[in-house]
């Protein structure tokens, strides 16, 4: 979708790519208007209803026939990938009771990660993220969890990271088949929160990269991809971080939809949250080190191309001073003191002799100073330095 996906990419001659979201709710609109995004995908119910002996999955175009699905299986799946048929929405909604703040939430895809109760169910908003092309791509997604069903939202794009729990259901891995809602909302929202995991080891990569490129060869766009993988992290933040207070609420909170059993495993989630947050953090805080690194390097390396011109320039003055003294052309026959040198048969090997002298007189005083080259102590431990420069007594 192209109005509610956040796509970030480099950066082109034009500058930054829009980010911005466009609200389509007009200001002053009355509560729970339905508005649907013009370009959004027309939806598509997939039900995906099972007990511990049988499953069934089926597409249903009539979203009122939901209700025959509800009334022979125990926990039930409604998943609904595209937001552009606001009746269908609505349809759905009176369905399964939903508030009309919760639909308006969720045809507005640029939520915050939330969570919310109405009446017996709760209203959850999360953020799925993938990776395509070295863009960054997050999608809404909206959950309801009620008494006897579980109802999920999606922009339409294709793919997801929900496969993982949709095959664990088919083929009967682990005991998801014997639970029940509570944990098929925590195999999902444990679904969304993995799939950080693989994008920050990719920026961790780059990163890496960014570090050995920056030592050996730092190019002049490296400042630039080192600001898109932070603006990438920062997103991810966004993303991730009130993610983590779903997990606080329904720890915290007493729900009786919620088991203890399931509470064990919402903890594990939010660990793994915080630890994304740690990742995050980390890997921001190297861009900005990588930053500083390269300004330091840049300026290293022109201050060594300033000390080798300096050294150029400065054993080029005495002899641009010995040349030019002696192309002042003084006439002798006029005054013995007037350059003797001119008519001395060895004159012009004695001054390029006396060139050849200075310059390298002026290179062995700058090796005695260290001067042509990096210290006697780099390479060295501090420690090895020092023993070195103080010989033991």
């Amino acid at each position: 979708m192209k109005a509610s996906h956040e796509k970030i990419g480099v950066q082109t001659h034009k500058g930054r790519k829009p980010r911005t979201h466009r609200r389509r709710t007009p200001p002053g609109a009355p509560p729970a208007t339905l508005i649907a995004d013009p370009d959004a995908a027309h939806p598509v119910i997939r039900v995906l209803a099972y007990n511990a002996d049988d499953v069934s999955e089926q597409e249903i175009h009539d979203p009122r026939r939901v209700r025959e699905v509800l009334d022979r299986w125990p926990v039930v799946w409604v998943d609904v990938e595209g937001l552009g048929d606001v009746e269908t929405i609505r349809a759905l909604g009176e369905v399964f009771g939903l508030h009309g703040l919760a639909l308006e939430d969720v045809l507005s895809a640029h939520q915050r990660p939330k969570i919310e109760q109405y009446g017996d169910y709760h209203f959850i908003v999360g953020r799925m993220v993938s990776l395509e092309q070295h863009h960054l791509e997050t999608e809404q997604i909206s959950l309801f969890l009620g008494q006897n069903f579980v109802l999920t939202f999606q922009e339409g794009r294709p793919g997801d990271c929900l496969n993982t729990v949709r095959e664990r259901i088919r083929q009967k891995r682990g005991h998801i088949r014997e639970a029940g809602l509570d944990y098929l909302v925590y195999a999902l929202l444990d679904a969304i929160v993995d799939s950080y995991f693989p994008i920050l080891e990719e920026y961790g990569e780059r990163l890496e990269a960014f570090e050995d490129e920056i030592l050996t060869r730092p190019s002049s766009n490296i400042v630039a991809r080192i600001h898109e993988v932070k603006r990438h992290l920062l997103t991810l933040r966004r993303a991730i971080w009130p993610q983590r207070e779903i997990f606080n609420t329904l720890l915290r909170d007493e729900n009786p939809i919620v088991t203890a059993e399931t509470r064990l495993y919402l903890r594990d989630c939010y660990d793994h949250s915080t630890q994304i947050i740690d990742l995050i953090e980390t890997y921001r805080e190297l861009g900005s080190d990588l930053t500083d690194v390269y300004l330091s390097s840049v300026s290293n390396r022109t201050n060594e191309i300033m000390r080798v011109l300096t050294v150029i320039a400065t054993i080029f003055i005495p002899l641009t001073f010995i040349s030019g003294l002696y192309g002042m052309n003084f006439n002798t026959d006029i005054s013995p003191l007037n350059m003797p040198e001119l008519n001395w048969y060895f004159g012009y090997p004695f001054a390029l002799l006396l060139m050849v002298i200075v310059a390298f007189g002026q290179l062995f005083f700058f090796w005695r100073r260290d001067w042509l080259g990096p210290p006697k102590s780099w390479g060295k431990e501090p420690g090895e330095a020092r023993d070195k420069a103080e010989p033991q007594p």
